[in-house]
């Protein structure tokens, strides 16, 4: 009880010096960092049902930290092939590195060269469960399983990108360093993003429902890279 009521106080007092839309990028990292340690402590130091209520919680919140303060910060970052970028808005960022850079600065502890080195559908299935495989470049039956399921975040493996896909309120969206116009990190309808919507092999994982993936966040345990 103490931890969650530290919890929702240090939030608090964060909350009153800076507004969401006036907080940097570091700023959103280090409220971040902060709220993550209490749930994590919540959840090593609780029994089944605070487990469960802190994993619960910590995918509500890093679905939505990452749709309206990680993402938005790398908006506009230049795309190139061999972009390693780890600081949004300045070099280069590849489509792999978007994806293990955005999740590491987050709090996943991973190596993100690794992570961002392997094929798109490693990429997947390091991160995520539920994994779905959808060839011949079924859009219809892609959007359908979307369409089936709650607002969470997915990680998206093409022929050869990959990105994420957040199904939300008011659509569903592909976000991704883009290597078409703009070849910048973007977030578009995912329904007319064409590096999406022309790959023929699409591996779809349900990363932000992945209790595996948020636990590790919670415990800071280490997110092994699978091939």
């Amino acid at each position: 009880m103490r931890v969650i009521i530290s919890f929702v106080l240090v939030s608090a007092m964060i909350g009153s010096v800076f507004s969401q839309k006036t907080k940097t990028y570091n700023q959103h990292l280090a409220v971040i960092k902060l709220e993550k340690g209490m749930l994590g402590t919540s959840y090593v130091g609780g029994d089944s049902t605070k487990q469960y209520k802190s994993v619960s919680t910590a995918k509500d919140y890093i679905y939505t930290q990452l749709i309206d303060n990680i993402f938005p910060g790398w908006y506009g970052t230049e795309w190139d092939f061999n972009g390693i970028s780890n600081v949004p808005q300045k070099g280069q960022i590849a489509c792999g590195y978007f994806v293990s850079t955005t999740l590491k600065h987050i709090g996943f502890n991973l190596n993100r060269y690794k992570l961002a080195q392997q094929y798109s559908s490693g990429i997947v299935k390091s991160l995520c469960n539920n994994v779905q495989y959808v060839r011949n470049n079924n859009t219809e039956k892609l959007f359908q399983y979307i369409n089936s399921k709650p607002n969470q975040l997915y990680v998206v493996g093409l022929d050869n990108h990959v990105g994420f896909i957040s199904k939300e309120s008011t659509g569903i969206y592909f976000i991704h360093s883009s290597y078409l116009d703009p070849v910048a990190v973007i977030k578009e309808k995912a329904q007319t993003a064409e590096a999406l919507i022309y790959s023929n092999l699409f591996v779809l994982g349900h990363f932000s429902e992945n209790s595996a993936v948020i636990k590790s966040w919670l415990t800071d345990a280490q997110i092994a890279v699978k091939k």
